[in-house]
């Protein structure tokens, strides 16, 4: 029965690493913008299409076709901002507008999906281990796909954190995201700051829809319902403004619904994990009064 915990464990942490990932992009967003992207999951969705399609039909390597992925998905993050973020600012458009606008974009990249590759799932290739092949440690048995997460997304998260810390650039992006009026004042280019966000934002969201193409298969599924909701809840439970918090909370509902296919049932996995997740808000909210 142990063995059958570390196994479960090992997945949901890894597997909730990736919801993290997608609400550590959303809380970045937010922090700079204070605005919320309802087209944020399509990044994920993006990024395993063009990935798939720089390894498998173009026969790139691995690795290049998932940076040159996560390079236009980045890109794509500054013509949203440019395209759609600065008109509405300009007009002084609301919260609203951008929500509106967002969603319909999100919309329109789904069918422009389907357009250009059809709208049947795509396994993804066994890049990171043939899933018949687990590591086998003793009497457990752990996907190889788990622990390339674990190393990627650890690897990722010490890059970030030295980006934040040592450089001007991410110095200077926390300071917009503090207070971006305080940030003007000491002369930090702000226009230049939210460029950043933006495209640091949605390529964070396409390394993540990258590494969950394996266990949801390149598919429309990455671009919107479940998963985009799991990862707006991770960035829920990070507060919307602490960044690796929402990590842990990705972890938390990637814990959850394996350990509750485990003693319930698939079916209601993702009923169940919510119901948790809301109970958790609501106490914590309690425990904050």
């Amino acid at each position: 029965m142990l063995s059958i915990w570390i196994q479960n464990a090992v997945s949901g942490v890894a597997i909730g690493l990736l919801y993290g990932l997608i609400g550590l992009g959303v809380v970045l967003f937010f922090q700079t913008t204070n605005l919320l992207n309802f087209a944020h999951i399509s990044s994920a969705m993006l990024g395993a299409y063009l990935c798939y399609m720089f390894n498998v039909t173009l026969h790139l390597p691995f690795v290049l076709a998932m940076i040159l992925a996560i390079i236009l998905v980045a890109c794509y993050g500054l013509l949203l901002k440019r395209f759609v973020y600065e008109p509405l600012a300009k007009r002084e458009g609301g919260r609203l507008e951008f929500i509106i606008a967002t969603m319909m974009l999100s919309v329109f990249l789904l069918n422009a999906v389907i357009v250009l590759w059809g709208g049947v799932p795509k396994p993804f290739p066994n890049v990171f281990g043939d899933p018949a092949k687990p590591l086998i440690i003793g009497s457990v048995a752990i996907q190889t796909h788990s622990l390339w997460v674990l190393a990627y997304v650890t690897v990722f998260v010490i890059a970030l954190q030295s980006f934040f810390t040592k450089t001007m650039t991410g110095k200077s992006l926390r300071a917009v995201a503090q207070n971006q009026g305080a940030a003007r004042l000491m002369g930090i280019d702000v226009e230049k700051m939210l460029t950043i966000s933006f495209m640091l934002s949605t390529g964070i969201t396409a390394l993540a829809g990258i590494l969950l193409a394996p266990a949801y298969f390149v598919s429309l599924d990455l671009g919107g319902g479940i998963i985009g909701i799991k990862g707006f809840a991770a960035a829920v439970v990070g507060r919307m403004n602490k960044p690796y918090v929402a990590l842990l909370g990705g972890v938390l509902i990637g814990l959850a619904e394996n350990f509750v296919v485990l003693y319930a049932s698939s079916v209601y996995r993702d009923v169940i994990t919510f119901a948790f997740l809301i109970l958790f808000l609501v106490v914590r909210k309690k425990a904050e009064a």
